[in-house]
């Protein structure tokens, strides 16, 4: 019973390591697709700003919405080079530039939240007034939603347009009413529920993204070790007769302005060996010969690396094949390998 549990264990700790894995390579693919595509984001602001900044031209105080659109637009231009800065830097000075990044993105949320100031006092008399309210709501939303996968840049952004919109409304709740109140306070809950699903489901295509190519690893690591299985004698590693065969024949079509030369290994007194000893100290030797006679030729896969090939071509009969090299050549290879 105790066994089982510690296989239980085990497998338990194994499945929290890999998880744990996973959530990491998720978190790090979810940061570098933000920061590579947070600089469209910020080019879309000039929408909202270029609207805000038209409708200005009809309020009172049209110098201090000028003044908070520029400020804003300075900050989301500062934040742009900082997203840039954290695709460029080591892992050290990493946390400080997002540190710096989420205290823009409060500063961002802020400045938005202040853009109603300037409009808040007329919101229910002046279309225009009403206008620029919606424009800034919206863009505190798809804002939210466009920050959402990276949640303390997400909560810097809510928390700083909170702080700033909750005691403007209840500043004027007089000229508002208690509706502009009831929707400031909503506004919260309603951008949270938004982004958490924007977060789960952008996270949700990274993990499947993620799998997709580790099955794909998986799929090719098999199929490697399946075509090496299926040219290799299991025993000596070697290649098998008819891969030997296959190699010979693109060797000779590849190399043939260069001599080849080919090298018939037979053990001598092998059925003495299995009788006095057994077949398992001559499996032994063969795997043995096979070692000398690979490590003498060089590595060779079907790509065409190495030296040259080597295959079992019968029980106890081995077959080299050597690029590149003359007849005398191979009789110094083949007297090297007699020796040893």
């Amino acid at each position: 019973m105790e066994m089982f549990a510690t296989a239980r264990s085990i497998d338990a700790a194994q499945a929290a390591s890999e998880s744990c894995d996973i959530e990491s390579d998720v978190n790090r693919l979810s940061q570098r697709n933000f920061l590579q595509h947070i600089p469209l984001a910020n080019v879309i602001n000039i929408i909202p700003f270029a609207l805000i900044a038209i409708c200005s031209l009809y309020l009172p105080d049209w110098r201090l919405m000028a003044g908070l659109i520029a400020v804003n637009a300075a900050t989301v231009l500062a934040m742009f080079f900082v997203s840039r800065q954290l695709l460029r830097c080591d892992a050290k000075r990493h946390r400080i530039y997002w540190l710096v990044y989420d205290t823009m993105a409060c500063v961002s949320g802020l400045i938005w939240a202040g853009m109603m100031f300037p409009v808040i006092e007329t919101l229910g008399r002046d279309i225009v007034s009403l206008f620029v309210c919606v424009v800034i709501i919206v863009s505190i939303a798809v804002t939210s939603m466009v920050v959402a996968s990276q949640w303390r840049t997400f909560s810097a952004f809510l928390a700083g347009v909170m702080l700033c919109l909750i005691p403007l409304t209840f500043a004027y709740i007089d000229s508002t009413g208690p509706i502009t109140l009831i929707a400031t306070l909503g506004l919260a809950p309603a951008l949270l529920v938004l982004a958490h699903g924007a977060r789960v489901q952008n996270r949700l295509i990274i993990r499947t993204q993620l799998e997709k190519q580790q099955l794909a690893d998986d799929l090719a690591q098999a199929l490697a070790a399946a075509e090496y299985l299926a040219n290799r004698a299991s025993l000596t590693g070697l290649f098998t007769r008819r891969a030997f065969e296959d190699v010979a024949e693109r060797v000779r079509k590849d190399d043939h302005s260069h001599p080849i030369s080919i090298v018939l290994v037979d053990l001598d007194h092998f059925k003495a060996i299995n009788d006095r000893h057994g077949h398992a100290v001559g499996d032994n030797v063969l795997k043995s010969a096979a070692a000398l006679m690979s490590s003498a030729i060089g590595p060779f896969d079907l790509v065409g690396r190495g030296d040259g090939a080597a295959a079992r071509w019968g029980g106890e009969e081995f077959i080299l094949l050597l690029r590149n090299s003359t007849a005398t050549d191979a009789a110094q290879m083949a007297e090297l390998l007699r020796t040893a």
